[in-house]
């Protein structure tokens, strides 16, 4: 095809037709334009297309992390509040002298779960929106309100667990200096065990800080709760993103 080409811009100036050769020349600068503007073209299509196909990667694997998020949100603080607040309650009634021990292994496990998620450690899942940070893809997600919404919630977990790390009692330390058992055979230390923890259980010392651990059940099982609710809602835009 060059070859073609040379061979007519060729015959044009040997035969000293300029007006011809300038025409025909500017009609070759014309085409390797077009030529340039389609490659162009193609090559934002393509650039296009794989930005959209890893947007909707990043999308997945970040609901995927949302939805793990709030299973273990769930299990570790929501799903255990209840109990947790029972326990403590009896422990305080105890303390109070109105509460009559019935099954002391029971008992003494249930001032031990009174303790259940005593700090802010849930672990959860930052891998994806690391990677989004970290490599710059976060401008992947087209939409400037999603991802928006994504780095408002990352920031509001992130603040809610510094936050909620200083929420520390003191109960666990206290109950477990004091029941020192080997799970697998209870019976094997609660004769030496109970007496001196039934004791502490009766001092001013405990009920502070079962008074405490209620607060920070409170205010941790809210944290948690208001950290599912966003993390729904950042669920549900992806849904709606990934639809689209």
């Amino acid at each position: 095809m060059l070859k073609f080409f040379r061979k007519i811009r060729y015959n044009l100036i040997s035969k000293n037709k300029t007006g011809k050769y300038i025409k025909y020349a500017l009609g070759e600068i014309i085409l390797v334009v077009i030529g340039i503007l389609i490659a162009l073209q193609i090559n934002n299509w393509n650039g296009n297309r794989k930005d959209v196909i890893l947007e909707k990667e990043y999308l997945t694997r970040l609901k995927s992390d949302l939805e793990y998020d709030q299973s273990l949100l769930k299990r570790i603080t929501i799903n255990r509040y209840e109990r947790k607040v029972e326990c403590l309650e009896k422990g305080k009634a105890y303390n109070q002298g109105n509460y009559i021990i019935k099954d002391t292994l029971q008992f003494l496990d249930d001032i031990g779960y009174g303790g259940v998620f005593g700090n802010v450690n849930w672990s959860l899942n930052t891998n994806t929106y690391n990677e989004l940070i970290s490599t710059g893809n976060l401008r992947k997600i087209k939409s400037d309100s999603l991802r928006n919404n994504i780095i408002t919630y990352y920031e509001n977990s992130n603040a809610y667990q510094i936050s909620g790390r200083d929420y520390i009692s003191g109960y666990i330390n206290f109950v477990n200096s004091l029941r020192p058992y080997n799970s697998k055979n209870k019976e094997s230390d609660i004769v030496f065990d109970t007496p001196t923890m039934l004791k502490h259980l009766k001092t001013e010392e405990y009920y502070r800080l079962a008074n405490l651990e209620l607060t920070l059940a409170h205010s941790v099982t809210n944290f948690a709760d208001k950290l599912i609710q966003q993390s729904q809602e950042l669920v549900n835009s992806i849904e709606t993103a990934l639809k689209d």
